[in-house]
């Protein structure tokens, strides 16, 4: 090996074993990177950051600028420097490097974001369909189906280009979902109980409110966001299998429920598995995503089951109570 090689070897080990907690990663702040990026920007990039040559159409309708374009190249030119040198993947601006395509950053991400959105939007005609607009909780669940619609837009917006906005936009809808989901749950537990609606959905209005505003003030911790959607995750998950435990024998459609959060848990496991791509393709993120398009039919059956359950009962106690008063 050359004395160059040698020095670059030395180089890379050093930033590998030292840098650690630190905004940038491994691959963004090795030495041959940084002179990648640089060659790349002035054989290819215009002082204004435009492209000197114009770039493929998939690349223009998704906004990349030529600085991106070369940070793209150089990732795989530095992964391909490490691991011939038999050196770990890198990791990038805290990210795994993913192979591009049609333009979309994290393109398995992408697709199961969309599976995702497709299932939500399929399950909710299915929802109105079997359902009435007069049923109890319609409109509470027919809000939640929006959110959720809402947020697995944005998913996959946020991994085809993953720039400030279209993150703050993921994030912010990933927790008005699982927050939403706490809140419907706990209005279907308590229903007809006025005092607790009012209570709840003033907790759950300010919890929003609060979270939100801190997302937009720009300063995004992804640590943060996750462990706050992780403690709501946890509540909603035990005070789900409570009422389940007391209620599946009179009630055994709300096994549906019961599944839905076990499963969901279980699935979770992913999220915090962190490993290279397979295939520089599927990550432990997008098989999340994956796992989780399945489970939406269980929730929706179970909103389907409850209301038809909701309709009958406050249907009949109506039918009762005018016999009395006969």
């Amino acid at each position: 090996m050359s004395n160059t090689k040698l020095k670059w070897t030395f180089n890379l080990v050093l930033q590998s074993l030292f840098i650690t907690n630190t905004i940038s990663s491994t691959g963004d702040r090795s030495q041959f990177y940084s002179l990648c990026l640089e060659k790349c920007r002035d054989i290819n990039c215009k002082p204004n950051d435009d492209f000197k040559v114009q770039p493929p159409l998939a690349l223009r309708l998704l906004f990349w600028t030529c600085e991106e374009d070369c940070s793209y190249d150089c990732t795989w030119e530095t992964v391909n420097y490490f691991t011939s040198h038999g050196l770990k993947v890198p990791q990038f601006h805290g990210k795994w490097p993913f192979i591009r395509f049609l333009g979309c950053q994290e393109p398995a991400s992408v697709i199961f974001s969309v599976l995702n959105l497709y299932a939500h939007v399929s399950m909710y005609w299915k929802f109105k369909k079997k359902s009435r607009a007069s049923d109890p909780m319609f409109y509470v669940w027919t809000y939640f189906s929006m959110i959720c619609i809402h947020g697995w837009f944005w998913s996959s917006v946020f991994h085809a280009r993953d720039i400030p906005f279209t993150e703050v936009m993921d994030y912010s809808s990933a927790f008005i979902m699982v927050l939403t989901l706490l809140y419907c749950m706990i209005l279907r537990i308590t229903y007809k109980n006025n005092k607790m609606f009012a209570v709840t959905t003033c907790g759950y209005l300010s919890t929003l409110y609060t979270h939100l505003l801190h997302l937009w003030s720009g300063n995004i911790n992804y640590d943060y966001n996750m462990k706050f959607n992780v403690v709501i995750g946890i509540l909603t998950f035990i005070s789900t299998i409570i009422w389940w435990y007391r209620n599946h024998r009179k009630l055994p459609y709300i096994n549906l429920i019961g599944w839905f959060n076990i499963l969901t848990v279980l699935v979770t496991i992913l999220e915090v598995a962190d490993f290279a791509p397979i295939f520089w393709v599927f990550d432990a993120h997008s098989l999340w995503h994956a796992s989780t398009a399945p489970l939406t039919i269980l929730m929706y059956r179970f909103m389907i089951a409850d209301c038809s359950f909701l309709r009958t009962y406050y249907s009949k106690l109506t039918l009762d109570i005018d016999h009395h008063i006969r």
